[in-house]
């Protein structure tokens, strides 16, 4: 037995849900077991990393470091004491993070050279948004030193001008040093720390610095072209769309390291606080944007108000750091994108598969930078490692959606362009048949006193002649009478078609006038060229020879009225159609079958 339409959306709906719970509770069911996996480690002494000539220029430092959570306030005194009986935490083998957590953490390694080094050695951070970062250093030729810097201090505080930490290490001679790092931040503890040469950090901050310059650079020029897109179509999906793409980019170029360098060097906390705001503002028109792209309102209503209450709360989040501390709000604003990307990626791969070319649109525009997006919150949160690939991939994603939506967009400007040139058609189409007699299939009333105002103006302009012929068909109402309506409609349309085909130039035109008469405007005629086609008319009617029993001439004729503006009595267009019509009158007191002029 066939379902309702009701039960079959109901069921819809159902399905619906419970993909949507089943994707959700297994993404955030990888949570804890990420995190037990990292918990997984020993107390153990870190390995010491050994140096020599033909050390590589780039080495990155995992299972050479062991660390330490700081529960106790614990100082570099308390940590570099002779008789300090800290033990410290070997690391696995990855890179360090510990999520979102405040608490400071120590991390410790040693690096020992067996020989003298060409090169001076650096000690990079690469991840800029730490917000304090303390180093200290101590060899085994009795020196020490300490650096203090953090994304939370002025730039100017950084040893060495670069988009993230860096600081000199003296182990270019045969020595050992023992290194220390404490860091402190309310954001993410994602430490991806590594031992470079000069010429290594000075070749990938060229290379990092074009790239990043290129990436930005193309994101600014599709903000700009998409903007125009909407100045030229008003519709506020773009308006969305381009908002959102703003917001993401300032997130990148802070998040980057750059807008801190080089935009705002003296302003640490703003940059913090601005975070969470670009992170909200992209999250409220992400799903304005979706919602009105995929029309979740129509499709998905319980979905739809999941989004719009998303939305809301991403409204509030957005005025929340002004009385929350940032370290309760960064884990917020990383796990709620994972959810709303889950739902969209969920509707629109749904909607793909029912053929909607909205949804495939969306999905083969979105799928790469919601998944990087996705990599990258897993990444802040501590559950993946690699910082680099994890904003790599947001970042090709996010430019290749840009990229595939702006090329969308051109297949949405042409269907519009399709859908107004239809709708022009039929506006044209609806605009002709109200000027036209629908029983006859000539111009109506309406349009032959356009027309015929038109033709007097430009008559009076130029100075040339206009003439008018006012017809009507003999005994009709006595045809009616006898013959039927049905048989009367059918001579109407048969004397028009006749009229018609006696007017041989573009410019004439027939009209039905009302009832059974025609009206004919003959543009640059004179009274004499108007005679002449009159009288053919008359002579094509009655060679028709359709029988009219009740008529003086046993068939169908027509009677004309003749006027022109060469008469000198004629001042106006109302005069010369009075003047016609008057022949009219008289050449059927005359007998009919006639003209008079």
């Amino acid at each position: 037995m066939p379902k309702d339409p009701e039960t079959n959306r109901q069921g819809k709906i159902t399905r619906t849900k419970i993909r949507l719970s089943l994707v959700l509770w297994t993404c955030l069911g990888l949570f804890p077991l990420s995190y037990s996996l990292f918990a997984q480690t020993t107390t153990s002494t870190n390995q010491i990393l050994r140096l020599d000539a033909h050390s590589p220029g780039k080495i990155q430092l995992r299972e050479e470091v062991s660390y330490l959570k700081d529960t106790e306030g614990l100082s570099w005194e308390d940590i570099s004491a002779q008789d300090s009986e800290i033990e410290f935490k070997k690391n696995p083998d990855r890179i360090p993070n510990f999520g979102y957590d405040p608490s400071p953490y120590w991390l410790k390694f040693t690096v020992e050279t067996e020989e003298s080094l060409s090169e001076e050695r650096f000690l990079t951070l690469e991840y800029p948004l730490i917000d304090y970062v303390d180093v200290y250093w101590k060899d085994s030729k009795g020196r020490e030193g300490e650096f203090h810097t953090g994304d939370m201090l002025p730039f100017r505080e950084r040893p060495v001008a670069e988009r993230y930490f860096v600081f000199p290490l003296p182990i270019e001679d045969k020595v050992k040093v023992d290194v220390y790092i404490r860091v402190r931040s309310e954001g993410s503890l994602a430490l991806p720390l590594h031992l470079v040469t000069k010429s290594n950090l000075e070749s990938s901050s060229r290379f990092s610095l074009l790239i990043n310059g290129i990436y930005f650079g193309a994101l600014g020029v599709m903000i700009f072209y998409n903007f125009f897109l909407f100045l030229g179509i008003r519709e506020k999906t773009y308006i969305y769309y381009v908002i959102l793409i703003s917001s993401v980019t300032y997130f990148l170029v802070m998040s980057s390291g750059y807008g801190f360098w080089f935009l705002l060097p003296n302003s640490p906390k703003f940059i913090n606080f601005s975070f969470i705001i670009a992170t909200c503002i992209s999250m409220i028109f992400l799903g304005l944007f979706g919602e009105e792209y995929l029309q979740t309102k129509n499709v998905y209503p319980i979905v739809h108000k999941v989004i719009r209450g998303l939305t809301i709360l991403w409204g509030i989040l957005i005025i929340l750091p002004i009385f929350v501390p940032l370290k309760y709000l960064f884990p917020i604003t990383s796990i709620l994108p994972i959810i709303e990307i889950l739902i969209l990626m969920t509707i629109s791969l749904i909607q793909s598969l029912r053929k909607d070319r909205k949804a495939r649109i969306f999905l083969s525009a979105w799928i790469f930078s919601l998944i990087g997006t996705f990599i990258f919150s897993l990444n802040k949160l501590g559950f993946y490692d690699s910082e680099e690939i994890a904003s790599g991939i947001m970042k090709i994603g996010i430019l290749s959606n840009v990229i595939l939506l702006s090329l969308g967009l051109v297949d949405r400007i042409n269907t519009f362009r399709k859908e107004k040139d239809e709708y022009k058609e039929r506006a044209d189409k609806l605009f002709e048949l109200s000027l036209m007699d629908p029983l006859t299939g000539v111009a109506n009333r309406r349009f032959f006193d356009q027309e015929l105002e038109r033709e007097w103006n430009r008559s009076v302009r130029t100075e040339r002649p206009l003439s008018l012929l006012m017809i009507d068909v003999d005994f009709f109402k006595a045809y009616n009478d006898t013959y039927g309506h049905l048989k009367g409609d059918h001579v109407l349309s048969q004397v028009a078609q006749s009229l018609k085909e006696c007017l041989n130039r573009s410019s004439d035109m027939i009209a039905r006038y009302g009832g059974e008469e025609f009206s004919v405007i003959l543009p640059d005629t004179p009274v004499e060229g108007a005679i002449v086609v009159a009288l053919n008319m008359l002579q094509t009617v009655e060679d028709m020879g359709i029988p009219h029993s009740e008529s003086t001439f046993t068939r169908v004729t027509v009677s004309i009225g003749v006027s022109s503006n060469t008469d000198r009595d004629i001042h106006t267009y109302q005069e010369l159609l009075g003047l016609a019509d008057k022949n009219l009158y008289d050449s059927k007191a005359f007998g009919r079958n006639h003209i008079r002029h």
